[in-house]
């Protein structure tokens, strides 16, 4: 074989190799692309489904509309997905999506997809778990967790239950983990997080022969969430959605693959409580010392919600009592 033939094969080789390497490259920018996009509309669904979560009661309460929230939720994933209004592919984008978490104060919700026969015909229909408490289990006693500092426990062997703050509570906690305050802590979140973990793994498994209906084949499965992303999941009410196993594209074999967290940013116990004394209100955070009952007192979530309430009387004054209650200062009545 002459030289130049020989030079010529390996030109060729290297062009074939560096035209692989280029398209490789273009799909890599355009998956890479493509993912940005993808970010932007989960980011954008799940803070549209959060803005439904939780709103106020006419007696004040907080109440967690978790159905509304999620049903948000898919219409924004369908409609910045593009595939709002066709009832076979949003089927098949709830088939991406094994469950939804939703986070309460006093425990948690999974909305998770199952099948149901009509006849002949088998459906694929969304579904939510009861509520799972926040529970734990040391010496004599069943500990109910929250997301704050509140507890409700039980005596097994008396068969009492006690609810309180654990500072109420920590007499009980004498000679265990829980009586250092720090350890509380630390045990509280493992048991919030490995408890919604464990619930989570039984409903991701079960998606998986349910995805396979949908014509998915995508084995799916709970990844690694970052510790700072579960404290902000335990840290407030909110939504967590795993969104596995959608095609960039026909043509590719990657895979999107991210879960989101949305906050409702507020909690039940950042509650603060109006008084009135000697014809001046005062308003208190729920831990203040001067607080003695808020059984029957009306809740208020924000400061603004307080000063709201100041208006409607004539003339209010601002002092400070300590970092726990406030006077509202110099507000006058406008009608």
């Amino acid at each position: 074989m002459k030289w130049t033939n020989i030079a010529i094969l390996f030109f060729l080789l290297e062009l074939s190799l560096f035209i692989i390497l280029d398209m490789r490259t273009l799909s890599l920018t355009g998956v890479i692309n493509q993912k940005i996009e993808y970010n932007k509309a989960l980011d954008s669904a799940i803070d549209d489904g959060v803005i439904e979560l939780v709103e106020v009661d006419s007696q004040r309460n907080l109440v967690l509309n978790k159905e509304i929230a999620v049903e948000q939720f898919y219409q924004s994933l369908y409609a910045n997905f593009g595939v709002m209004g066709n009832d076979r592919l949003e089927g098949k984008m709830r088939g991406y999506i094994p469950v939804i978490l939703v986070t309460d104060e006093d425990g948690f919700y999974l909305c998770y997809s199952d099948i149901y026969n009509l006849g002949e015909e088998t459906f694929i229909t969304q579904r939510w778990s009861e509520k799972q408490p926040y529970a734990y289990e040391i010496s004599d006693y069943i500990i109910n967790f929250t997301l704050g500092t509140y507890l409700t426990v039980y005596d097994k062997n008396t068969n009492e239950v006690y609810k309180g703050e654990y500072k109420e509570l920590i007499g009980m906690f004498q000679n265990t983990l829980l009586a250092d305050e720090e350890t509380f802590h630390t045990v509280r979140r493992h048991t919030i997080i490995s408890t919604i973990e464990e619930n989570m793994n039984y409903y991701i498994n079960k998606h998986n022969n349910i995805a396979y209906q949908l014509g998915i084949t995508y084995q799916f499965w709970l990844p690694e969430i970052d510790k700072t992303d579960w404290y902000r999941t335990i840290d407030d009410i909110s939504m967590l959605v795993i969104f596995q196993g959608y095609p960039f594209s026909s043509a590719s074999m990657d895979t999107y693959n991210r879960y989101a967290i949305g906050g409702a940013r507020i909690r039940k116990t950042r509650v603060y409580y109006i008084t009135e004394e000697s014809g001046k209100k005062y308003y208190h955070k729920s831990d203040c010392p001067h607080l003695s009952n808020s059984t029957y007192l009306t809740a208020y979530f924000t400061y603004e919600e307080c000063a709201l309430e100041g208006l409607i009387l004539v003339r209010k004054y601002l002092i400070w009592i300590n970092q726990s209650c406030k006077k509202v200062l110099n507000l006058w009545l406008i009608k």
